[in-house]
């Protein structure tokens, strides 16, 4: 190995290092999420194809990389929701009266 091969090399790593603490696809779709939340870009503008680019984008990857789950999800899309359980019982306690009685207290 010469020394240009070992320069070579540590740049490359020192490069997906630097990519890897930075993150880029992951900020892209943060900014992706955020684009449609809330007041959206006007449609067919610059904005809205670049968002939809990116969301369109992570969603085909998921669906490549987890093909079963995305099959599930899809069959499962319109089930309505779980019966909800049935409410608590809450038993009444009786609480003894703590009042004093002022003829018990004068003869004490």
């Amino acid at each position: 190995m010469t020394v240009l091969e070992i320069a070579a090399a540590a740049a490359v790593l020192a490069a997906g290092y630097s990519i890897g603490r930075y993150r880029p696809a992951h900020r892209t779709s943060q900014w992706a999420a955020w684009q449609s939340v809330g007041t959206r870009p006007a449609r067919h503008s610059a904005r809205w194809w670049a968002m939809c680019t990116v969301l369109s984008a992570e969603n085909i990857g998921w669906l490549i990389t987890h093909p079963i789950k995305g099959a599930r999800a899809w069959k499962h899309r319109n089930d309505p929701p779980p019966p909800r359980s049935p409410a608590p019982k809450v038993r009444r306690l009786s609480i003894p009266d703590h009042t004093v009685n002022e003829e018990q207290e004068a003869g004490e």
